[in-house]
């Protein structure tokens, strides 16, 4: 065999140390690409929880406030920081709803019928503030704040408020 054939059979295949080295760099790759994607994804499942929860948190808090505003009484004695019990027009009629939050949940009941939730997730249940503004006694402002934790991320709070005048305060 002439020494150009050696050297040409040593040449071709890789070495034991060459495919090691080779399979190292692609496993560190792998998992390098692995753990982006991973980190992708839990934020997007994040973002896409915090939307579905501020979504939630408009719509109870636009509903509120368009209630409040029509609202001619808070009855004070039996609301407080978690707990608002006020006459309204509903579709022209003169009606009693209550909102409560306990643990992590606000629900909501019209007249004497059966509490409906409204939102989950409350970070706190103090929600309700009240100012009066004389000659009529009782609230003439309610101040809501809503505070709820997404349920993938539960170290965020997310916060919506909103100032409501009672219109239709009257004397009773």
């Amino acid at each position: 065999m002439e020494p150009r054939d050696r050297a040409l059979r040593r040449s071709d295949g890789f070495t034991l140390i060459e495919l090691l080295i080779t399979v190292s760099l692609l496993a560190i790759v792998g998992v390098v690409l692995i753990q982006t994607l991973t980190a992708v994804t839990r934020s997007e499942a994040y973002q896409a929880d915090r939307t579905q929860s501020l979504d939630s948190m408009r719509l109870v808090l636009n509903g509120m406030t368009k209630e409040l505003r029509q609202a001619t009484a808070v009855d004070d004695a039996n609301s407080s920081a978690s707990h608002i019990v006020f006459t309204t027009y509903v579709r022209g009629t003169l009606r009693t709803i209550t909102y409560d939050a306990s643990g992590s949940t606000l629900k909501r009941r019209l007249d004497a019928g059966a509490w409906i939730t409204v939102q989950t997730g409350l970070a706190t249940t103090s929600i309700f503030s009240y100012q009066s503004a004389p000659p009529v006694p009782g609230a003439q402002w309610v101040r809501i704040i809503l505070q709820v934790e997404p349920r993938r991320d539960p170290e965020t709070t997310l916060v919506l408020d909103s100032e409501v005048n009672l219109r239709n305060r009257v004397q009773s």
